[in-house]
């Protein structure tokens, strides 16, 4: 991973009818200030935005133009204090549940399936909001309901992403966890690999270890300081959720988790360890 990851806004934002490429272009220079050392050249925007030269300098032009970026003598160039108006009007802090509603929805219509969000609380997983599937057969999920983070879809992928000493406190428990079912795993070391293996996809794989018969994928959602708060996940039961479509509904939840994330504040990239793999 470079020192410059590129603050990425969500690629799928830019598909949408409603949106102008240009502009998330443009928002996506913007958004690379964001990163020490707070000064860029074209050339260096170049390699972390992973756009064009031509479309980095029309960009630069334009932010220059409307006043929030200023170029120095030397070619670099800056943020300048009108940035400081927008932060004025920024939400504070937004409640999860509420951010997150309408991506829900949204996630909900693309997969066809169960949407759940679920928060980080007391070291446990914790359903806060869900979205059912409209399907005759489907995955149901009740609010309140509180889990440990060893199985199912939303809880390990918070787990995969927590610090280091957070989950071997979670792994330390693992022998006096209930096995909900015959898949759900006990052994620390095999939720080791695991969890290796959902850092590096970016979402987990929950195959009928929370649940006999269902089967769905979970991604985590990240604060404004770089850490997980939440995760949400989609899921259904196996007889229509093949291990086939996995990689998909891996990808939509990602972006899901991702805007959300980035509404409550997350960069990709400015807590230097914790980096979303696509879409985010």
């Amino acid at each position: 991973m470079s020192d410059h990851e590129p603050a990425v806004l969500d690629q799928k934002a830019g598909e949408s009818r409603y949106a102008i490429e240009s502009v998330m272009k443009t928002l996506q220079v913007l958004f690379s200030f964001c990163e020490p050392p707070y000064r860029f050249s074209i050339g260096e925007l170049e390699t972390i935005t992973g756009l064009s030269k031509n479309q980095v300098f029309r960009s630069l032009k334009s932010l220059e133009e409307f006043g929030l970026l200023r170029m120095e003598p030397g070619g670099y160039y800056l943020v300048t204090a009108i940035a400081y108006n927008l932060s004025l009007a920024a939400e504070p802090d937004a409640p999860l549940e509420e951010v997150a509603q309408p991506i829900m929805v949204q996630l909900q219509q693309e997969t066809g399936e169960t949407v759940n969000l679920c928060c980080l609380l007391e070291g446990q997983s914790t359903i806060i909001a869900r979205r059912h599937s409209k399907q005759g057969i489907r995955l149901m999920s009740r609010l309140g309901q509180r889990s440990a983070l060893n199985a199912g879809a939303g809880p390990k992928a918070m787990l995969a992403f927590l610090s280091p000493d957070e989950q071997e406190t979670v792994l330390g428990m693992l022998p006096h966890y209930q096995k909900l079912t015959e898949k759900t795993i006990t052994d620390p070391n095999l939720l080791r690999v695991e969890l290796d293996e959902i850092r590096k996809r970016g979402y987990s794989i929950s195959d009928q270890d929370f649940e006999w018969g269902a089967i769905g994928v979970g991604a985590p959602i990240f604060g404004r300081n770089g850490n997980v708060i939440g995760a949400i996940s989609a899921g259904g039961p196996v007889s229509r959720v093949g291990q086939q479509s996995l990689a998909r509904l891996g990808q939509l939840t990602v972006e899901a988790a991702g805007k959300i994330s980035r509404i409550l504040g997350y960069l990709p990239g400015n807590d230097g360890e914790r980096i979303m793999k696509p879409g985010l």
